[in-house]
């Protein structure tokens, strides 16, 4: 065999070998990169999802037992600098039994410090203000504002008194969180009327016939925004009918909300029966805002999906979102680190 044809041989076998070589290098990096985010940790994640599990449209059996409403307490504001927590302002007029919550600087700055270490900074830069809260154990845990001076800046306010549901707190943030991602001002335009004026339907309804895009309630989106894709993926089906529901909520002339909720409960429960396949949870058929967050946050903690039913699809929906991937992928090592 000549000299030619053997240093010709030796080179298609060092490129196989190379290739081979490139090929197991890849497979290990997909492995690798499949454990670290889908199983990062695995029983918090499942843990953190069944928290989230119930019924809102659960009623008590007692016909006579009427549900009151707990009290809600601000108990202190702060300006956000980055990472930080600073400026704080005292609600004086709050009564002296949740004074001492008032006053638990360290159980305010654990709430915070919970949810910087999930969400990255280049991806809060909304967030203007933080409030604690409470309003007892287990009621809302945690919820997100336009603030009044700014509506392109937020606030994120978090009930102190459930620190200790950790699981449940976790999965609240996350989704509250996913309000700002998908609600900010490079998702949709702000609306000072509507702010002004929320529970005016007729206002939203005069809004919504300009928007060209899904209008929010708030304010119409952007064509490329997550919550328009959202909707032209998942909701366009529905949506006359949700809205048919949705208009029960208000007086008859729309002017303001109703003063009885109970034909609105009853037709959101069964609008849920009817389209529970095509839900992650019960609560996100309130609001097509409560869908997207609610399926961001299962994306977030739950494996990722190889089926194609509406659910799964609509957790798939964000993997079509490198952005969204990474971010996925903090949140789960910041959420790991919190159960060491």
């Amino acid at each position: 065999m000549s000299s030619t044809i053997k240093a010709f041989l030796l080179l298609i076998f060092l490129a196989l070998i190379a290739f081979g070589t490139y090929q197991v290098g890849k497979s290990m990096r997909a492995s690798l990169e499949n454990k670290s985010t889908v199983n990062a940790c695995p029983v918090v994640m499942e843990n953190i999802i069944a928290s989230s599990k119930g019924n809102v449209y659960e009623m008590d059996d007692e016909e006579d037992v009427e549900y009151d409403e707990p009290e809600t307490y601000y108990l202190v504001t702060f300006a956000v600098n980055q990472n930080q927590i600073v400026s704080p302002d005292f609600d004086d007029s709050i009564p002296m039994s949740v004074r001492d919550e008032q006053m638990k600087f360290s159980s305010q700055k654990e709430a915070w410090d919970i949810f910087v270490t999930l969400i990255p900074p280049a991806d809060r830069w909304m967030i203007a203000e933080y409030k604690t809260f409470t309003d007892g154990e287990s009621n809302t845990l945690a919820a997100v504002d336009q603030t009044p001076d700014d509506l392109t800046q937020w606030t994120v306010e978090v009930d102190v008194a459930d620190l200790n549901d950790k699981y449940s707190l976790i999965f609240t943030l996350v989704h509250e969180y996913a309000h700002l991602l998908t609600l900010n001002d490079t998702q949709a335009s702000v609306d000072e009327e509507i702010y002004n004026d929320p529970t005016n339907l007729n206002l939203q309804i005069e809004k919504a016939a300009t928007c060209k895009n899904y209008f929010t309630g708030a304010g119409c989106s952007y064509p490329d925004s997550y919550v328009n894709a959202f909707y032209n993926n998942f909701w366009i089906d529905v949506n006359d009918e949700w809205q048919a529901i949705d208009r029960l909520q208000y007086n008859e002339d729309g002017t303001e909300l109703a003063d009885d909720f109970t034909p609105y409960y009853n037709a959101l429960f069964n609008f849920y029966l009817t389209h529970q396949d095509q839900f992650v949870d019960d609560y996100s058929t309130t609001h097509l805002a409560e869908d997207i967050a609610e399926s961001f946050t299962y994306f977030v903690f739950s494996p990722k999906p190889v089926g194609d039913s509406i659910i799964d699809q609509k957790i798939l929906f964000f993997y079509d979102y490198p952005e969204l991937v990474e971010l996925r992928e903090y949140i789960l090592s910041g959420t790991c680190s919190l159960f060491p």
